[in-house]
């Protein structure tokens, strides 16, 4: 009986968060939008051995929409192995937005990788807003005009979304619903001013609040530096972080292509979460426990009280999935609902184990 009223309770409480971050939703989506002067902008991207892929993604940069006197797009090769710088400058010749440079050498614990790369950039852009996207990624022509239009009053940094490449196989989609979710959860606890995630490969800050908080050199190393910058800014109450979703902001990413490299993504990301706020705590307790219901309640508990509890369940996560599924015209993905379900119980139940077999994270030919 105890356990009855427990996983009841639980899931009540699972469907009143959703209800919250429903509001937050609204909130985020309704923010007004400054028509003040252009800033100018440095888009950054930081790249370790992407020779394959990274002339997609400077290629869309080409595409931006946005005065060439405001704007600068500085590539940072971070200690390639492979062809990466070459394909950096063959790429960019003639292109005078374009500057391509060589990361810095990292320079005590903080100032290590990614971090150190994104630094090195920094220090040398000229622009007012600083914009990031990763190798990997494709950026929309309107990107950066409609990232920058969000910064009125005191706002200091924008988050955007990014979707996954979902349309080649089985296992993308289950990835695309996933950040769809995870998104939307961060998307509309913006909107309630209690931060739960962001993206690096769609983030921006101004310029002047880096400096103020003394840059990564300043912030504990991360494995996901993307988060401890938030963290950083979010720890100054004055100003604001917003996360938009606005098709215009949106980015699009390649999935992970073997359960080893989701693995090791979803790894860095469990591990860099845990400097989370009590919000985040409360929704991963929820999360588990909620999924641990779905995978084992049926053992337990009769049909009917099982089927109303996974239902409930759903429902929560469709309150928030669904609008900004319709607003960023996914299509096609809901068909995968059921298949998602079970993806995202059997993986956000094992993940806590996963460091059973070692603390370190591989990433990027890295271990962290």
């Amino acid at each position: 009986m105890i356990f009855y009223y427990f996983f009841l309770i639980s899931i009540i409480i699972f469907l009143i968060l959703h209800i919250i971050f429903l509001f937050g939703y609204f909130r985020s989506s309704n923010v007004k939008i400054s028509n003040a002067t252009l800033p100018s902008v440095s888009v950054i991207v930081a790249a370790r051995n992407e020779e394959k892929i990274i002339s997609v993604c400077i290629d869309s940069l080409k595409n931006l929409i946005y005065d060439n006197k405001l704007l600068e797009i500085i590539l940072v090769n971070d200690n390639s192995t492979d062809n990466t710088k070459n394909v950096m400058l063959n790429e960019t010749k003639g292109l005078s937005q374009f500057k391509v440079i060589d990361s810095n050498n990292s320079t005590g614990n903080n100032l290590k990788g990614k971090p150190n790369a994104i630094d090195t950039a920094i220090i040398i852009s000229s622009g007012e807003i600083i914009l990031m996207t990763d190798a990997d990624c494709i950026v929309p022509p309107d990107w950066v005009y409609e990232t920058v239009k969000y910064y009125e009053g005191n706002t200091r940094m924008v988050c955007g979304i990014t979707r996954i490449k979902y349309e080649n196989s089985f296992f993308a989609k289950l990835q695309a619903l996933d950040w769809l979710y995870l998104q939307s959860l961060a998307s509309c606890s913006s909107g309630i001013g209690k931060i739960l995630s962001c993206i690096g490969n769609n983030l921006s800050f101004s310029k002047n609040v880096y400096r103020e908080i003394g840059g990564y050199r300043n912030i504990n190393f991360s494995v996901t530096e993307d988060l401890a910058m938030a963290r950083a800014v979010d720890a100054n109450k004055n100003y604001k972080i917003k996360s938009p979703v606005n098709p215009g902001c949106l980015v699009v990413t390649d999935e992970c292509k073997s359960l080893k490299e989701l693995y090791n993504q979803k790894k860095r990301w469990f591990k860099g979460g845990f400097d989370i706020n009590y919000l985040g705590w409360i929704m991963g307790f929820e999360l588990y426990v909620t999924n641990f219901f779905l995978l084992t309640g049926y053992l337990f508990f009769n049909f009917d009280f099982y089927i109303s509890l996974v239902l409930i369940k759903i429902f929560s996560e469709l309150l928030i999935m669904v609008p900004i599924y319709i607003k960023l015209k996914f299509k096609n993905l809901i068909y995968f609902l059921p298949a998602f379900q079970l993806y995202f119980a059997v993986y956000g139940l094992l993940l806590p184990f996963t460091f059973l077999f070692g603390i370190n994270i591989k990433w990027k030919d890295r271990k962290l």
